[in-house]
């Protein structure tokens, strides 16, 4: 038994009420002097004495025990004692199972936090009443509905052992929503609003959710069931791989890796080419995160401690494509971030065209790059080109198409740099003229402005953009971006606002254009695009993201094969392409058939949220901290209402004794 209110509340009770109640009792009878005739009164005398003696009063007084027990019984009721008793499961349970990257870590018994999450529910579904009802709701960068509100105990077993482990990030926000659009199908109540009021929401999880302050439950409750104690484990946190730009065959894979638990360790880091073992680095003393009692209340975004986070860097020649994998020796409580991938795309020399209707500048730019080949067009060559000369399979037979002032939507699948134009695509327009503004902000780690000194920049004007969300803004302005990159299917589109001339064309609209920085960010840019920078590789995705790979001419279906060795048949699309997005496991994906050197993509986690396995303290949602018990789910239950009950039937007791008496 447990109690809510500090001991001081019912101390005081009892000091206000005990006292005074005894001392009744020992108050003395006041007592004159009568002159008696017979001594038969002596009997009564005697008895008197008796009673004016303190303790000899307190003796066989049944009313003043009554009393006490009363006043006990309310000072106890005070106190708040509250009973710790087995989760009790209300008329409808929403069981909402994480099944999410850190949940399949390793809790050292041979079982993953996902194990024990799936037994912890088939226990609690065992417990289900006849006319209790219960859902199962799993998720991780996405959320399903396994079963529906229903009371057949074999269905939602089966939904439960139907959970499969992913290495996507969790998310919970999709999963709140099911859970709120159900709500009104809980309980089995006739009052609607008692209905979902009875509703409990049981979230099986170790706390790892980056968006949990975001969300909100409607109704009902929601208690939180933290699984797992594992907290040791070293991850790799990002991978980059790059082709140099003054020798494309020399290729410079760089990791970080990053400790997360509370001890020191070492590690080796292995570098894999077509899965063959290519070179080994060693990574001596990485410093802990925290210290053992700090780990679960540290937050995935806190910047690594000095020590714990570091480079490994390897280097070699590479003339043609290859399959790269980062290995890191040894276990840990993840298996999922030991690993990083990347698709390395041969080295080539870039064959560009420039839409533009007259710059000398871009001009003699374009002549003076190593390019394989450069084609000048004006935008009306542009529009009136025919499709074998813009395209090949749906796919430009450019590398990178740069658009001076020209805005179309005449975009086949390809890399595209547009300045002072946008791409008509869906999400993307001109709004406005932005004139005498600064620039707020700008990313100066992404490749294409590694080597430009943004500040140096001065533009007269450029045009206001509005963008879709998965944009990345490069530099922005207090009325948005001016530089952004968009990457949509097959398609990356690098977006300036900011055109070299000005709307007549007959004026600069920037003096950028003398300054070697300019040719930095032309030159990053090209090569970034066509995929010569930030890797030499193709980009990978995220755990839960989907893919798309060109297929080949003529070709119905295609066959990806998966990191676990299973296959599975996937239908092309209209445009010729695959879109592929089950993507819940680290690793390579193969696709058969389709174009050549684009065969492959790797999927990689590179999240430190989900490397962090130390279960979190708490959970906060955005209508506040969320209850949080263990596996065994003990429900704090209040015994005072018991209590005053049982004031009130001791009250009763009291007063039909003291009428007896009085009758008596």
């Amino acid at each position: 038994m447990s109690f809510a209110a500090p001991w001081t509340v019912p101390a005081l009770a009892a000091a206000l009420t005990v006292p005074p109640l005894v001392l009744l009792y020992f108050l003395k009878l006041r007592r004159h002097e009568r002159p008696i005739s017979s001594t038969l009164l002596w009997l009564q005398a005697v008895q008197d004495l008796r009673v004016n003696a303190p303790f000899q009063k307190l003796r066989n007084n049944l009313l003043l025990i009554l009393q006490l027990l009363i006043v006990a019984t309310g000072v106890l009721a005070v106190w708040e004692p509250m009973h710790a008793g087995a989760g009790r499961l209300e008329q409808a349970t929403v069981f909402i199972v994480d099944a999410s990257a850190s949940m399949s870590a390793d809790e050292g018994d041979g079982r993953t936090r996902l194990d024990i999450a799936r037994e912890e529910v088939l226990r609690l579904i065992d417990r289900l009443g006849e006319s209790q009802r219960a859902m199962v709701i799993a998720f991780a960068d996405r959320a399903r509905v396994l079963a529906p509100f229903t009371d057949n105990r074999a269905e939602l077993r089966r939904a439960v052992e139907s959970i499969r482990p992913t290495d996507a990030p969790g998310r919970l926000a999709e999963a709140i929503a099911l859970a709120n659009a159900h709500a009104s199908k809980a309980g089995e109540a006739t009052d609607a609003d008692q209905r979902i009021a009875r509703t409990a929401h049981l979230l099986f999880t170790d706390g790892r959710l980056a968006d949990a302050g975001g969300v909100s439950l409607e109704h009902g409750t929601l208690e939180v069931i933290r699984i797992g104690r594992a907290t040791e484990n070293v991850g790799i946190v990002n991978l980059d791989v790059r082709r140099s730009h003054e020798q494309p065959v020399r290729v410079t894979v760089l990791a970080r890796v990053r400790n997360f638990g509370a001890r020191s360790v070492s590690r080796d880091v292995q570098l894999l080419l077509d899965g063959r073992l290519r070179d080994v680095r060693r990574v001596e003393a990485l410093a802990p995160a925290a210290a053992p009692e700090e780990l679960s209340g540290t937050a995935a975004d806190r910047p690594a401690s000095e020590g714990s986070s570091l480079p490994v860097a390897f280097e070699l020649d590479l003339d043609t494509g290859a399959l790269v994998e980062v290995r890191l020796s040894g276990a840990d409580a993840l298996a999922a971030d030991d690993r990083a991938f990347a698709v390395v795309t041969p080295p080539q020399a870039l064959s560009v065209l420039v839409v533009t209707p007259g710059n000398r500048f871009l001009r003699q730019l374009m002549n003076a790059m190593p390019l394989a080949g450069r084609t000048f067009w004006t935008p009306q060559e542009y529009e009136q080109a025919p499709e074998e000369k813009l395209s090949d399979n749906g796919r430009s037979r450019f590398d990178v198409v740069v658009l001076d002032g020209h805005s179309t939507e005449r975009l086949p699948a390809g890399n595209y740099i547009f300045l002072g134009g946008v791409p008509l695509i869906d999400g993307v327009e001109q709004t406005g003229k932005v004139e005498g503004e600064p620039f707020l902000d700008w990313d100066d780690t992404h490749p294409v402005l590694q080597h430009v000194s943004v500040p140096a920049i001065a533009a007269a004007s450029w045009y206001k953009l509005r963008l879709p969300p998965e944009a990345r803004t490069l530099i922005e302005s207090p009325s948005g971006p001016v530089l952004a990159l968009l990457r949509r299917e097959r398609s990356q589109y690098l977006i300036s606002a900011m055109g070299l001339f000005d709307e007549t064309r007959t004026a600069l609209n920037t003096t950028w254009v003398f300054h070697e920085g300019f040719v930095a960010f032309m030159y990053d840019g090209l090569r970034h695009l066509a995929g010569a920078t930030t890797a030499g590789r193709r980009p990978s995705v995220r755990p839960g993201e989907a893919f798309t790979v060109p297929a080949r001419p003529g070709t119905s279906s295609v066959t990806v094969r998966r990191p676990d060795g299973t296959s599975e048949t996937v239908e092309v699309r209209g445009r010729g392409e695959v879109i592929y997005g089950r993507t819940d496991r680290v690793g390579f994906y193969a696709v058969s058939p389709a174009l050549d050197g684009d065969e492959t993509r790797a999927v990689n986690l590179l999240d430190e949220g989900e490397s962090l396995v130390a279960p979190a303290a708490g959970l906060q949602i955005a209508s506040g901290a969320v209850e949080i018990s263990g596996t065994d789910r003990v429900t704090r239950r209040p015994l005072w209402p018991a209590l005053l009950l049982g004031l009130c039937g001791l009250l009763l007791i009291e007063w039909l004794v003291y009428s007896r008496r009085v009758l008596v």
